[in-house]
């Protein structure tokens, strides 16, 4: 059995739900600012990789922070769903803040003077799960199988993504798009770049996991 935990713990796990706070209010404020201004489309707005992942990491930072506040360690399966999402949140600033950040929107589509919602899911919280995971060392050592399903859930999006693009003539973002100037080809190095940098992202969480396994060699017990 996994012992009580520390105050330190108690206090990463509140955390978890004051970020989970931050991003229900900015997916409200979002949502609520488009139903006023008449451009709410919810089989476009939930198609969007962010929204998905912000929707996923509300579950995530609450699971972690309840079991936070009831156990003194993640469990294996736990700390690969945390790894895997340290990976989705930066690779989502990553490419917000590279590609999309200073990109126009479509011509006549709905443009919200209310930027802070976008700081806080594409900044702040890629910020706080990276930080969280090199701060707390309280997590099992990961399982050998969590870079293989670290892929499956951003294939399965891309794949459903190109689909119903090529069934409505509509992507989520531009470089999803085939009948751009760059083909089907551009896609696939966007595609691959992304899964490369996914598979890069977990290997460094794994890292940082085994650093802390050797500094607290007690977490490793599972007993």
């Amino acid at each position: 059995m996994v012992g009580a935990p520390s105050g330190y713990r108690v206090f990463l796990a509140l955390l978890n739900f004051l970020a989970a706070t931050a991003v229900i209010a900015a997916l409200t404020v979002q949502i609520t600012d488009l139903v006023l201004n008449d451009a709410f489309v919810p089989e476009r707005y939930f198609s969007y990789f962010t929204i998905q992942t912000s929707l996923a990491n509300i579950f995530v930072l609450v699971l972690t922070g309840i079991v936070g506040l009831q156990t003194a360690r993640d469990s294996a399966g736990i700390a690969a769903l945390r790894a895997n999402f340290v990976a989705y949140s930066i690779i989502t600033g990553a490419i917000y803040n590279a590609l999309l950040r200073d990109m126009p929107g479509a011509e006549g589509s709905y443009a919200s003077p209310i930027q802070w919602p976008n700081e806080i899911t594409h900044v702040w919280i890629p910020l706080y799960f990276a930080l969280d995971w090199v701060i707390n060392p309280h997590r099992h050592k990961l399982p050998g199988w969590t870079m293989i399903t670290g892929i499956i859930f951003p294939a399965l999006w891309f794949g459903f993504t190109l689909t119903r693009g090529y069934l409505t003539d509509w992507y989520p973002y531009a470089f999803l798009n085939p009948t751009g100037a760059a083909g089907w080809a551009g896609v696939g190095v966007y595609a691959a770049g992304i899964s490369l940098i996914i598979i890069a992202l977990v290997t460094a969480a794994a890292l940082v996991n085994m650093i802390h396994h050797k500094l607290h060699p007690g977490n490793q017990l599972d007993r």
